[in-house]
């Protein structure tokens, strides 16, 4: 049996399997469909621009000139509301990824905000407005639950002093994975008992958050052991 590594997690894959997405890391294996060069050049003016508002204002106006396109279609839908922040008010929630601090900080959000959010991390117009588009809506479905959960990590959980045990903003980026594992296996743990969501929900975001972990930190020796000791299962 010949072999390739996983381009996410590193781990050996079956070339003759023709899988669609890595059996360890829940990774896509499907190779992206190019963009026309106008499509790429406001994804390329779109990731230069650091204020919110001028971004959705490209994206907006791109939207209208190429109303096929899946790629401008996704970069609005991950900005979310950012472009509506208030410079004046500290407020998390304008970032897409927030979503998911639903199963992470419960007890500082009210059940109704909790129930706001998870029903927009998986029905959002936006979001819907992707799923049209994409040739494959199943396999966007998990591509976008991955790329949340790969900016949540990297916002709210590497970013955070709290979990990375940071003092006066110094600490050991190296010692992540260990460190991000007790957080990771309690937002898996608070997926797999959210009885709101349908059991293939769950299924599919607990898969997801496994591959934006593994994606984004390179290492999941310790969330897997975590996962081990819990007999926790990503289905």
């Amino acid at each position: 049996m010949s072999t390739k590594p996983c381009p996410h997690c590193g781990k050996p894959l079956d070339l003759d399997s023709g899988a669609a997405f890595c059996p360890y890391c829940g990774g896509s294996l499907a190779v992206p469909k190019a963009e026309n060069e106008a499509v790429e050049a406001v994804l390329a003016q779109v990731t230069a621009l650091t204020d919110p508002r001028k971004k959705h204002e490209v994206l907006e106006k791109a939207q209208k000139e190429h109303p096929d396109s899946l790629a401008i279609a996704e970069e609005i839908l991950m900005l979310g509301r950012l472009y509506k922040r208030n410079p004046k008010v500290f407020d998390f929630s304008v970032i897409k990824s927030y979503l998911l601090m639903i199963y992470l900080d419960t007890d500082a959000l009210p059940d109704d905000k909790i129930a706001a959010m998870r029903t927009e991390l998986f029905f959002h117009p936006d979001l819907a407005k992707c799923l049209s588009l994409a040739p494959d809506a199943d396999a966007f479905m998990r591509h976008y639950l991955t790329r949340l959960s790969r900016e949540f990590i990297q916002l709210f959980l590497f970013g955070s002093s709290k979990y990375m045990h940071r003092y006066f903003g110094f600490g050991l980026d190296s010692r992540a994975p260990k460190l991000l594992a007790d957080p990771a296996i309690r937002i898996l743990s608070a997926i797999k008992t959210d009885k709101a969501l349908l059991p293939e929900q769950r299924s599919l975001l607990m898969q997801a958050f496994y591959a934006g972990f593994a994606q984004q930190l390179n290492n999941t020796q310790y969330l897997d052991q975590a996962m081990a000791a819990m007999g926790l299962q990503l289905n």
